[in-house]
C-alpha cells in the first residue's frame, strides 16, 4: 500500500502496489499533479524505505526465537 498526499489540499490517495505494476503511468500522473509519497494516512512525513539492516535483524531474531 502506498500513500500519496497533495501538500496544498491535504488530500491523500491510497493505492495498492499491484496498481502501479499494472498501470505505471499512474505514478507519473501523481507526481505531475504535485503529490508526494508519505508514510501513512495519519503520518504526513515524507516516505523513506525501510532499511535492509532492520530486515536482517528481524530475520535473525525470529530464527533465534524459534529455537
Amino acid at each position: 500500500m502506498q500513500y500519496w498526499k497533495r501538500p496544498n489540499s491535504g488530500k491523500v490517495e491510497r493505492l495498492d502496489d499491484d496498481t502501479f505494476k499494472k498501470h505505471p503511468e499512474k505514478l507519473t500522473r501523481l507526481e505531475e499533479r504535485g503529490y508526494e509519497r508519505v508514510m501513512d494516512e495519519s503520518d504526513s512525513s515524507p516516505y523513506k524505505a525501510p532499511s535492509t539492516a532492520k530486515k536482517a535483524v528481524k530475520k535473525i531474531t525470529k530464527k533465534l526465537n524459534k529455537k
